[in-house]
């Protein structure tokens, strides 16, 4: 089953560790990025970690014989041994748009924050909705938030989206049932 999934797109939120680079070899862009990174501060261990939104696909790798001088080991009784493949995958750092103090209060299990594509399509999910909707992030990603609101509210939905398009800055929606 999984070569007749072969080259399928496939996408998933991960916390990556922050190294510790010197700040004075990044170059500006990058140095902004990080400071507006969604950083789930540090852990019980003191370590940063930021949250990476990872889109891509399966693809074929050819065995290693056709590289010379190239080793990859792969134990004998690996499931997977005659099947040579790799994730290419784009990893985007999910900056968040803080509006509001009242959105970063992670401890506010009644909440979760979106960002979404100018179609509508969800591109990142925070983990509290699966406290709130009973969706876990991928469960949502890339499809269109309008396919979850009720057929009645979704016209209002889609109505708020535009506006917010029209707007060209950060926006801040609070929307309740």
């Amino acid at each position: 089953s999984m070569r007749l999934n072969m080259g399928a797109r496939r996408g998933f939120i991960c916390r990556m560790r922050v190294g510790n680079v010197n700040p004075e070899t990044m170059v500006a862009g990058h140095l902004n990025r990080l400071k507006q990174r969604n950083s789930l501060g540090p852990s019980r261990d003191g370590t940063n970690y930021a949250v990476v939104h990872c889109t891509g696909y399966i693809k074929n790798w050819p065995p290693t014989d056709m590289f010379p001088g190239v080793h990859m080991e792969r134990p004998v009784d690996d499931d997977m041994h005659a099947l040579h493949c790799c994730l290419v995958a784009i990893g985007r750092l999910q900056v968040t748009s803080t509006a509001s103090k009242d959105m970063t209060n992670w401890n506010n299990q009644s909440e979760f924050i979106t960002r979404h594509a100018m179609d509508g399509k969800f591109t990142f999910v925070d983990q509290r909705v699966m406290n709130v909707l009973g969706y876990t992030p991928t469960d949502l990603l890339g499809k269109i938030c309008y396919d979850f609101c009720h057929a009645e509210d979704q016209m209002n939905v889609k109505d708020s989206f535009d506006q917010v398009l029209k707007q060209k800055g950060n926006f801040s929606l609070m929307y309740s049932t």
